[in-house]
């Protein structure tokens, strides 16, 4: 007997289910199957041994206080861990938030600061989990333009006075500026310094979700936007950064943490009581006591090198096999590559056919906000299969696209 649609609320049954994770959960365990679909790490990257060793001892050493409910905004042991590693010295607690991963972070954010109706400026394309977690909040997308330098601040710019005209109040502009989920870019110093004095000059903040920013296989390191506020404008009230331990140790373990105005993460943290009461306990303290003793950088550097190969490989199969029409990004870090086809393409149509042919992607149109969407793109994933079904699935592919 199936449950009266009626009970629901009106917001739940006007929600749609993520697109992504239903196509995700259709083709997996299916016989044959090779998936660059999904954003999930290699399970070769996860430092089993060290977390259950942790896990142990902080349960036999330490269990009557990390057992028991902590406070909302995070345990003050991980957080100085945090800053330690972050290399933070000057940043204070109270302007950290500890969160289960960097999307509660962001949800936490958002709460805080959207009215219904208010908008929020996003790439596009741009992540769909967070996308449907801001509209969540009751605020409207409006999706902006990038290039191989990232976010066009320009457009930004046009974009937020264009909707102010119109007597609409705009709030925040969400950006990930490192090897961005979808497309694998990564956004200029430059840009992100535009980006900053458009955000002040109209007074906008800036949600700056930094993911896969440990993740840098080649290139230089450039400053996170939230550095940049601080030390070249003496600002600690326009961004706000959060990151996330999932694809350095693991999903599994939902850790991660939002650092901003201390006043702003206190707004945040009334959130939290109200949605998660308090982090979980252990995973807090096994992951304080991770960066402790200071496992967590050569960890990195064995993920990254796996990584970088298996991101070689991968571009070295499209160079070999798709035609000469396909376009692709070559990121300098992250697990995903975005290819452009000609428009006269439809890759939602094709995911059809490629599924047949047994590989899974997601298709691009999937990664912006409703009524913008473009058809020709595809997001591919290639941190979770081997390096020998990467090569044969970029080859099945290759086949669908060169029909």
């Amino acid at each position: 007997m199936s449950f009266p649609e009626s009970l629901l609320s009106q917001t739940t049954r006007s929600m749609g289910v993520s697109f992504i994770r239903e196509m995700i959960k259709a083709t997996k365990g299916v016989e044959g199957m090779i998936s660059l679909a999904g954003g999930l790490p290699s399970p070769d990257s996860f430092p089993k041994e060290q977390l259950a060793s942790l896990f142990k001892e902080v349960i036999e050493k330490e269990g009557a206080d990390v057992l028991q409910y902590g406070p909302s905004e995070g345990d003050d042991f991980l957080k100085e861990q945090i800053l330690r590693f972050e290399k933070e010295p000057g940043v204070l607690k109270e302007e950290l938030l500890i969160t289960d991963g960097a999307t509660n972070g962001i949800y936490f954010f958002t709460r805080a600061v959207i009215d219904p109706g208010d908008i929020v400026i996003c790439e596009g394309p741009s992540f769909n989990g967070t996308l449907v977690a801001i509209e969540a909040c009751g605020a409207e997308l409006a999706a902006v333009g990038m290039d191989e330098e990232g976010l066009l601040v320009d457009r930004v710019r046009e974009t937020i006075l264009a909707r102010r005209k119109e007597g609409r109040t705009v709030k925040f502009i969400y950006t990930i500026p490192e090897f961005q989920n979808p497309s694998g870019r990564t956004m200029s110093l430059a840009r992100r310094r535009e980006l900053i004095r458009v955000a002040r000059e109209l007074n906008v903040l800036i949600l700056e979700d930094q993911p896969y920013r440990d993740l840098r296989f080649m290139g230089r390191r450039i400053d996170s936007i939230w550095d940049i506020a601080r030390a070249e404008f003496d600002d600690a009230r326009t961004v706000t950064i959060c990151k996330s331990f999932s694809k350095v140790l693991g999903p599994g373990l939902r850790l991660g943490f939002a650092a901003g105005p201390a006043d702003l993460i206190a707004a945040m943290a009334k959130w939290a009581q109200k949605v998660i009461v308090s982090p979980e306990g252990v995973v807090q303290r096994v992951v304080a006591r991770f960066l402790e003793r200071d496992l967590l950088e050569p960890h990195i550097e064995k993920i990254t090198a796996m990584y970088r190969h298996k991101r070689e490989v991968m571009i070295s199969a499209l160079k070999e096999t798709m035609p000469p029409s396909i376009r692709w990004t070559e990121p300098e870090g992250g697990l995903f590559i975005w290819l452009t086809c000609p428009e006269t393409y439809d890759t939602d149509v094709l995911f059809h056919e490629a599924a047949k042919a047994g590989v899974a992607y997601i298709p691009g149109s999937k990664f912006y906000p409703s009524g913008t969407e473009k058809r020709n793109e595809i997001r591919l994933n290639f941190s979770y299969a081997t390096a020998e079904d990467l090569r044969t699935g970029v080859a099945r592919l290759a086949k669908i696209l060169s029909r």
